[in-house]
C-alpha cells in the first residue's frame, strides 16, 4: 500500500516540505542544510552553558591563554577604527516573489529523494502498523 507523502513545515526556516513514505524518519528540518545549522546553534547554546559553569570558565580561560601564547601579540591595547567602518549601508529594495508558483512546482517532489509523491498530503507521523497495542484499547 503506499500512502501518501507528509506535508510539514520546517522548524528552522518555516518553509514548506513534503516528504515520501520511504524517507520520511520523522524529520522537523526540510534540508540536511537546516537540520546542520540548527546543530551549530544547538551546540553553541551548549557550549556558552558549559563556560558559565566554574570548571568551563577554568578551562576556557587556560585556553585562550595558549591562544594568546601562539599569537605572541598583546591583548590589552586595541586600535583606533578607521573612518570607512562607521559608513552606511547601501539601500536594497525588498522584492515579494509568488509564492504560489513557487510552491505547486517545489510539493510535487520529496524533499529528500527528489522523486515525484502523490498530489494529496498526510499532515501528521505515520503510525507502525506491525505493534500490536489491542491491550492498550478498551473491551
Amino acid at each position: 500500500m503506499k500512502y501518501a507523502p507528509r506535508l510539514y513545515s520546517c522548524i528552522l526556516c518555516h518553509a514548506q516540505a513534503v516528504i515520501c513514505t520511504y524517507c520520511d524518519r520523522g524529520q522537523i528540518y526540510c534540508t540536511k542544510n537546516c537540520a546542520k545549522q540548527a546543530r551549530l546553534k544547538s551546540c553553541r547554546e551548549a557550549n556558552a552553558r558549559y563556560q558559565q559553569k566554574p570548571k568551563g570558565r577554568r578551562l576556557h580561560a587556560a585556553r585562550q591563554k595558549l591562544y594568546r601564547l601562539r599569537q605572541l601579540k598583546k591583548v590589552t591595547d586595541h586600535g583606533s577604527k578607521s573612518r570607512a567602518e562607521y559608513g552606511l549601508l547601501e539601500k536594497v529594495e525588498n522584492k515579494t516573489e509568488n509564492t504560489d508558483s513557487r510552491h505547486i512546482s517545489t510539493l510535487k517532489k520529496c524533499c529528500y529523494c527528489q522523486n515525484h509523491v502523490l498530489p494529496y498530503f498526510r499532515m501528521d507521523f505515520l503510525r507502525h502498523e506491525s505493534r500490536n497495542l489491542s491491550y492498550l484499547r478498551p473491551p
